[in-house]
């Protein structure tokens, strides 16, 4: 009877023994990371001894690190049955349901926990992350600033409150932290790009920008020199202080570097367009342009695609111009302002390649949509010189030809005549010339009324008297 008790004990002794080896090799397989030999080990002592909460835990923590997230959860769920109370059990569970995509169970589980320990750094922080990912951003600076207030050098906390009052709106909260955080840690120049890129598209709040984030960038770039997002803010910030040349350059590199983003290509063709060397803008704007464009192919830059047009007329490539141009106002309509530019852009083409009379119509269709404009007027004015400044030209012309030019020299004056004496235009004395030997003709020819025709084909009719008031001086 002694020999059995003996025995027994005895097996008792290596059927023990062998389950701590069994779980010495799981916590050695866990280390190497060789997830499927850790749920095979798992699987055979499920048969031996059955489920338990040390191995329902690396079960879990072989099918997270396998990313079987909803399996892992499955397992740390049971675990948590098993003891309700074990907090790095319900941790586990919040982990896996947030990477699972189940966010509401992880808050939910953190939310437990927090209210539980008000000082866990960790679970605050994933609370707050959480908060921020569901829209939850209010709460989530609530407890960032309050992480923040135990740790005043940390640099993560800094970058997520900055987070959080970009995506509120609040721009100069969200400038101040990311330079506090920059301050703490030059060498994260990410920082400085969002910083920088806050500050480009709230000029209001930041009249000085420019001026500001080129010590930012430079200094950014020092502990941080390949970092391409940089030099592309350098570049920009070169274009927007009109160092074209520095711009080109900038840009130049980072494509000969390989990096052919679409911001490279534009801010390039825009420099080049700027020092007049349109022939070779037209390239990197027309790559830009195409880049530009969603899976319609409608363009998401129009300020760009106006300037790639406009390249094209000002290289006499007027057919391209045409349709790139013709393809924005489609998308665009009914902004009358872009019309209005579209419209000036097609004029412009149009007088590169000396096709006056289809420039005109672009011009005039392009001051009906923005009469105020004085540039326009005095375009459309300027066509109309050339029957009475080369000789014997005023003789050949019909009556129809001297009507519709006519017509722009009155309504130069008329535009004119509404400005203060010292914005008049020093063109006032040409067009007033024209109207006096036009007035002379009628005089002569015993008529009383001048007749001139817009380009729509409308007459207007003025008599001697309105036509000497018009031209005073």
């Amino acid at each position: 009877m002694k020999v059995y008790f003996i025995l027994g004990i005895l097996f008792c002794s290596i059927g023990s023994y062998a389950q701590d080896i069994g779980r010495q090799i799981l916590e050695r397989e866990l280390d190497r990371n060789h997830y499927d030999e850790v749920l095979r080990g798992v699987d055979s002592l499920y048969r031996i001894e059955g489920k338990s909460s040390d191995l329902l835990f690396y079960e879990g923590k072989a099918n997270e690190g396998m990313l079987r997230y909803k399996a892992a959860y499955r397992c740390y769920s049971e675990w948590l049955e098993r003891d309700s109370s074990d907090r790095d059990a319900r941790l586990a569970l919040a982990r896996v349901a947030a990477l699972a995509g189940w966010t509401m169970k992880a808050v939910d589980i953190y939310e437990q926990l927090a209210g539980e320990d008000s000082l866990d750094f960790f679970v605050n922080y994933q609370l707050a992350r959480l908060y921020q990912q569901i829209g939850k951003t209010v709460r989530a600076i609530g407890i960032y600033d309050r992480l923040y207030q135990t740790d005043t050098t940390n640099v993560t906390l800094l970058k997520r409150i900055g987070d959080c009052y970009n995506r509120i709106g609040w721009s100069m909260n969200a400038v101040d932290h990311y330079l506090r955080a920059f301050c703490l840690d030059p060498e994260d120049g990410e920082t400085v790009v969002k910083a920088v890129n806050l500050m480009m598209a709230n000029t209001v709040l930041f009249p000085d920008f420019i001026g500001q984030s080129g010590p930012l960038v430079d200094t950014a770039l020092i502990y941080s020199p390949r970092l391409n997002a940089l030099k592309q803010l350098r570049g920009i910030l070169y274009y927007l202080s009109r160092r074209y040349f520095d711009c080109e350059t900038t840009f130049e590199e980072l494509i000969a570097q390989g990096d052919s983003t679409r911001v490279n290509f534009k801010y390039l063709g825009l420099a080049l367009f700027h020092m007049n060397r349109f022939k070779e803008a037209v390239v990197p704007l027309a790559i830009a342009d195409s880049l530009f464009q969603d899976d319609w192919g409608n363009r998401l830059d129009p300020e760009l695609s106006m300037r790639y047009g406009e390249t094209l007329g000002k290289c006499r490539e007027t057919e391209k111009a045409m349709k790139v141009l013709g393809e924005i106002e489609r998308q665009m309509m009914p902004d009358t302002l872009m019309l209005y530019r579209l419209a000036f852009l097609r004029g412009n083409a149009c007088e590169e390649v000396d096709k006056r009379e289809q420039a005109v119509c672009h011009y005039w269709r392009a001051y009906k949509l923005k009469e105020d404009n004085k540039n326009i007027i005095y375009t459309l004015m300027s066509f109309h010189c050339g029957l009475w400044t080369v000789e014997g030209r005023r003789r050949q012309a019909s009556e129809e030809e001297v009507s519709k030019s006519l017509f722009f020299h009155v309504l130069f004056l008329q535009k004119m005549k509404a400005l203060s004496s010292g914005e008049r235009h020093y063109f006032n004395g040409l067009s007033g010339d024209i109207l006096r030997k036009e007035l002379d003709e009628l005089f002569f020819r015993q008529e009383a009324t001048l007749v001139v025709v817009d380009p729509d084909g409308k007459k207007y009719t003025y008599s001697a008297d309105e036509m000497r008031e018009l031209i005073k001086p």
